[in-house]
């Protein structure tokens, strides 16, 4: 069993830690503890098993969801979490409960350092095994995405986070959507709380773009985003995404530690102005972050430059 996170992007930093015990062990019944958000990641994946842990639930629920892991007899316990599970389930082989406290670096290597602690695997593996897109995920492409593409080359444009001092403002978006617009089809995603966002930046456009925030899960992205040239982001949960597949990527960037959480495609820019921000500058300065409203567009348009070399 593998203990994985509950926000989206960080669940998807441990999913190199999935590819690689699915490579090497691949008879092996490996269940996945995760968060309702992140559970559409793996609907209908062979691969693995799904543990849906929820926070809030009553103790009752809770309760019930530990009887059904004991039921499980688990000989090993991968916990990315560092929680208490072990110490009940008595796996014959589990990660030490305080490893990586003081470990410093990017959250993926951490997790492949915590599991390298119980299993001295050759390397990570280059099959994706975590996330794996369908038959249907691409029909429903086909069908209802790619004839509005045109058969152009197109772009993925996300422009949402969950923490607003992450977000570009929406002007800055539809410039370069625009300037972009040229030379590919601008594909808006994200989830239901971006929808309003994308429509500011829509209205802000002079030439056409497609959203489909909203409109599709989780496994559909990925499918899209696998299909696209480039995503230009936030510090965000589709930008782990995109990075899980080695997509081109932009990355607009915020206050978030970029030591931890950099992106890791083997192609990626990331535009950062937080010299300018006096919290940045200052964490114990009481001022909001603002370092996102100093990124200019043509910060963006050269970054799209420097990526395409």
């Amino acid at each position: 069993m593998v203990v994985s996170q509950t926000n989206i992007g960080d669940v998807v930093l441990t999913c190199p830690v999935l590819d690689i015990l699915r490579h090497d062990f691949p008879e092996a019944r490996i269940d996945v503890v995760v968060g309702p958000k992140a559970v559409s990641l793996f609907e209908d994946n062979p691969n693995f098993g799904i543990k849906v842990f929820e926070k809030q639930a009553p103790l009752r629920n809770k309760v019930t969801w530990f009887i059904d892991l004991c039921k499980g007899h688990y000989d090993c316990v991968v916990d990315l979490r560092r929680t208490a599970l072990a110490l009940f389930l008595m796996p014959r082989y589990a990660t030490p409960l305080l490893f990586g406290r003081s470990i410093t670096g990017h959250k993926r290597d951490m997790h492949l350092g915590r599991l390298r602690q119980l299993y001295d695997f050759d390397r990570p593996s280059q099959d994706k095994f975590a996330i794996v897109t369908t038959k249907n995920d691409e029909q429903f492409f086909q069908w209802a995405i790619a004839p509005e593409l045109e058969g152009q080359d197109f772009i993925v444009i996300a422009p949402g986070a969950a923490d607003s001092a992450k977000r570009w403002h929406a002007q800055g978006f539809a410039a370069v959507a625009d300037h972009l617009s040229a030379s590919y089809k601008v594909v808006f995603v994200g989830d239901a709380k971006d929808v309003n966002i994308v429509n500011e930046i829509q209205k802000s456009m002079k030439k056409s773009s497609l959203s489909l925030a909203g409109k599709i899960n989780l496994r559909q992205l990925a499918y899209v985003l696998k299909k696209c040239s480039l995503a230009i982001t936030h510090d965000s949960g589709v930008m782990h995404l995109a990075c899980y597949f080695n997509v081109p990527i932009i990355v607009l960037w915020g206050p978030t530690d970029i030591n931890k959480y950099a992106p890791w495609s083997q192609r990626s820019v990331v535009v950062r102005r937080n010299d300018k921000c006096d919290r940045c500058r200052d964490p114990k300065s009481d001022k909001l972050h603002d370092c996102m409203s100093f990124i200019e567009v043509n910060d963006v348009n050269n970054a799209f430059t420097e990526i395409h070399r």
